[in-house]
């Protein structure tokens, strides 16, 4: 069979091994050492990806070492490639949420030349001891013939599965959390979102509320009409690129206004003068630098220091910086848009989206927000 079909038809008995309630079935070095795996994978999405890219190999070539994963091993082979051209697209189609940008391999925990036996393998760069010992455990156990490739395939998809289907239910309860029987002001909405914020690991959502603001400014205000509004980026991605967070471009494909947010850093002239840089010689007309700071600046004498600067700068050049707190920046926002209820509703679907495409977006940040939903009877 081709690699893509060897996983598809793991992940096709995978759900029937769900159905029939038969995961117990396989053996405990498998699933001890994938739960572990499994257990740290927002953090350590790149490793299961690789460990699949790694058994897909091992299936359709048996002779192959799969601890030797670069060509610049002695009789290794390109795991990046196989892991590029048809794990990561397979990633993409049935688990977005865990889905490598590009490849596994760019990590630093994938892509060094060290091979993944159990004693050289303890030189990778992988923080977690036991994600560490359970990782070169299976290659070790799989590549002595102690476990088939196959069952580790299904047990993966099993669970990869399972975890999926228990996020689509919570993302679900949220969307049906949403009764709008009450008035809904600013106040209220700014409330919810400052009490979201300050979640841990938080640093997305900002990016989400602000991207949302957007999402109706460009419907209602003049200034944004032949405006296009781009998608936001990956966070994580590795290969992250653009002028800001939220990227509002013309229709001739030149960049218009950019946002860049940062969460919990105070604004101080460094940031500013960067901004400036990569702004220069662009179509670029406002840059807003927001955050979550609660002062915002790192000094007064520094607010009018950049104050003064970015004064100068629009003289000059035309740009405008506009450089605030994302909190004073919402409701400043939200006075143009005239449904917070429909501004509620697209943050939660902007959040769920986001959740199911990324791993930034935590089940605790949709728990705490349905939550936030429910106390406040929206």
């Amino acid at each position: 069979m081709k690699e893509t079909e060897i996983l598809e038809k793991a992940l096709s008995n995978a759900k029937k091994l769900i159905e029939k309630n038969k995961l117990n079935n396989f053996p405990d070095i498998i699933t001890s050492n994938i739960d572990t795996l499994i257990g740290k994978i927002d953090s350590n999405k790149s490793l299961l990806s690789a460990l699949v890219t790694s058994l897909v190999k091992k299936i359709t070539t048996p002779e192959q070492d799969i601890r030797l994963h670069r060509t610049d091993f002695n009789k290794g082979y390109s795991a990046r490639s196989l892991d590029t051209q048809i794990t990561a697209p397979f990633f993409k189609q049935h688990f977005p949420k865990y889905a490598n940008k590009e490849s596994a391999f760019l990590t630093l925990a994938t892509r060094e030349k060290i091979p993944w036996t159990k004693r050289e393998g303890m030189n990778l760069k992988i923080r977690d001891k036991n994600v560490k010992s359970s990782y070169l455990e299976l290659f070790d156990v799989i590549q002595k013939e102690k476990v088939k490739p196959k069952d580790c395939l299904q047990y993966i998809f099993a669970k990869l599965f399972v975890l999926s289907q228990q996020q689509y239910a919570i993302f679900d309860e949220t969307i049906e959390a949403i009764n709008f029987d009450e008035i809904v002001n600013i106040t209220t909405v700014i409330k919810m979102l400052e009490a979201h914020f300050e979640t841990k690991l938080s640093s997305r959502l900002p990016v989400i509320a602000i991207y949302t603001v957007y999402q109706e400014l460009i419907k209602e205000v003049k200034r944004y009409s032949e405006k296009v509004l781009r998608p936001l980026n990956v966070h994580t991605s590795s290969d992250k690129h653009g002028f800001g967070d939220i990227e509002v471009w013309n229709k001739d494909n030149t960049p218009f206004e950019m946002v860049e947010i940062k969460h919990n850093i105070a604004i101080d002239r460094n940031l500013i003068f960067d901004i400036a840089k990569k702004s220069e010689k662009t179509t670029i007309e406002r840059y807003y630098l927001l955050t979550t700071y609660k002062n915002t600046f790192v000094s007064k004498e520094e607010e009018d220091y950049i104050n003064k600067f970015i004064l100068k700068l629009y003289k000059d050049s035309g740009l405008e910086i506009i450089a605030n707190g994302i909190i004073p920046s919402l409701k400043y926002y939200l006075r143009f848009i005239k449904n917070y209820k429909g501004f509620l509703l697209a943050y939660t679907e902007n959040l769920i989206t986001d959740a199911k495409n990324s791993t930034e977006i935590k089940d605790f940040h949709i728990e705490k927000w349905k939550e936030l939903l429910r106390e406040h009877k929206i």
